[in-house]
């Protein structure tokens, strides 16, 4: 089957539909107002006006803000939550492998043990180090 070929993008085309500016819901080029809020969608001509859709836009941009970087607080503490239990895991493996290539006199052993202790220890000091 062939892949459908992707339309190309007009540059000056007019737009279907514009958002309000209080809630962000998409609307008809011909309503006079938002049809989720009830918000007038004309764009009179005046100090009032311009006041109220300047603080609209300040304030969607401020909570699109505030929403991503909620977001990104969250995700960087589940990332070093989940390096520090792989950093540990592979400390504590390699050091159970360790001790026990000493009991067994097994040189590769040791080297493996050896090998995941660093991968633990430079795991653990990404997490702590100030970069």
């Amino acid at each position: 089957m062939d892949k459908p070929k992707k339309e190309p993008v007009i540059l000056n085309q007019t737009q279907d539909s514009k958002l309000c500016l209080n809630c962000g819901f998409p609307n008809r080029n011909t309503d006079s107002q938002c049809m989720y809020c009830r918000t007038s969608l004309t764009t009179d001509n005046g100090l009032f006006n311009w006041i109220c859709q300047t603080y609209y836009i300040l304030r969607w941009r401020w909570e699109l803000k505030q929403e991503r970087d909620s977001r990104e607080k969250k995700l960087l503490i589940y990332r070093s939550f989940v390096f520090f239990i792989l950093g540990v895991t592979l400390s504590v493996t390699g050091i159970f492998v360790f001790i026990s290539s000493i009991s067994q006199n097994s040189f590769s052993n040791g080297l493996i043990a050896l090998l995941l202790i660093g991968y633990g220890y430079v795991t653990l000091k990404k997490i702590f180090s100030s970069d």
